[in-house]
């Protein structure tokens, strides 16, 4: 039997592996921080208190790194469930 091109104990292909896991978790992330900023900004506007600037970028930054750990755990999906919510 011959060994295929692209087994997995090649580094090639755990550095591609390792690009797709960036490549979701920043996709994740900045969808993320959009969410955070419409939300940030519609609360401004109905209650027209804003949060400290520290308290918001803090909230920002942590719920982007979360919604970039959801999209390498399951995908592209929960992505899209997220935006319809805020539909």
């Amino acid at each position: 039997m011959e060994p295929s091109p692209m087994s997995p104990n090649q580094p090639e292909s755990q550095m591609e592996s390792s690009a797709k896991l960036l490549k979701r978790f920043s996709v994740g992330a900045a969808i993320g921080l959009v969410i955070v900023l419409i939300n940030w900004v519609g609360y401004v506007s109905f209650f027209g208190y804003s949060l400290p600037f520290a308290t918001g970028l803090i909230l920002c930054f942590s719920i982007s790194i979360i919604c970039g750990l959801m999209t390498i755990k399951w995908g592209y999906q929960i992505i899209e469930n997220l935006l319809q919510l805020l539909m």
